[in-house]
């Protein structure tokens, strides 16, 4: 499946038979592109204890995240047309409980809340003998958003090393972090391109780096909501609800079937 050009490979694990271990194994080998199926993570679907059902995503390097945005969305719809839950339903993440409704092809999250008190804002990084100006959140898991200045048209390829160097700062970021480069676009519109820890590499779609750079473009008075957020890969929507220094933050965004069927022993 694929949610705006993030894509996953979807195991259904409903009866348990997997380890950890093996879908960790999986996510290594299928996840490689040209050598196997290859997608940016690997997903298991696994009973819930007080959700609908237990989310567990593995990142092609392995590692087990926290949260997906735009996996969370697509297992959404393909627990609603399997059968697996109905709408809306509530999905177990290692991020705490999420909470979707699917109208096919589009599902929306209820990500939760962020405290403003939570936030870092306007955070100096120096690069190159400039200073790059990011906010540091976490929306499931940790994101920094870099905002990319009027006429600054660096590429994805000319900014990489900026971006490995952030994931690399483990005194600024212990957990390590999603970098998020946005441009604001329009009134209520960003452009915004994500290199994702786990995926060592950029994305097509990142559902919380879209969430993060809306509510950190918002916060600046950057733009107005809804705010669409054009990835590479699709528009994901965001809709902000600040209450007192809380922030409710929805996503929406596309879902697809891409195919199904069965690994083979070569890979």
């Amino acid at each position: 499946m694929q949610g705006n050009g993030n894509d996953f490979i979807i195991v259904d694990n409903m009866k348990a038979d997997l380890s950890t271990d093996d879908l960790r194994e999986a996510a290594i080998s299928l996840c490689r592109r040209r050598l196997s199926i290859g997608a940016d993570g690997l997903m298991a679907i696994e009973p819930g204890d007080v959700g609908h059902f237990r989310m567990r995503l593995f990142n092609s390097d392995g590692s087990e995240g926290e949260m997906c945005g735009n996996g969370a969305r697509c297992l959404a719809r393909y627990a609603l047309e399997r059968n697996i839950a109905p709408s809306p339903m509530t999905i177990e993440t290692l991020a705490g409980l999420v909470a979707a409704e699917v109208a096919p092809p589009e599902a929306t999250l209820d990500m939760g809340t962020v405290a403003g008190s939570s936030i870092l804002r306007g955070e100096v990084f120096p690069w190159d003998g400039e200073e790059e100006i990011y906010s540091q959140l976490t929306v499931g898991v940790p994101h920094t958003v870099v905002f990319l200045k009027p006429g600054d048209e660096r590429t994805h390829e000319e900014l990489a090393p900026l971006a490995r160097a952030m994931q690399a700062d483990s005194d600024r970021f212990p957990r390590g972090t999603n970098v998020n480069f946005l441009r604001v676009s329009g009134k209520t519109s960003l452009e915004l391109f994500t290199r994702e820890r786990g995926v060592n590499d950029y994305t097509l779609s990142c559902g919380t780096g879209s969430t993060a750079g809306a509510l950190a473009a918002w916060i600046e008075n950057l733009v107005e909501q809804p705010v669409e957020v054009n990835n590479p890969g699709g528009v994901n929507t965001i809709l902000i609800e600040p209450t007192d220094n809380l922030f409710r933050l929805f996503l929406r965004g596309r879902t697809a079937f891409v195919a199904e069927g069965t690994v083979l022993r070569d890979v």
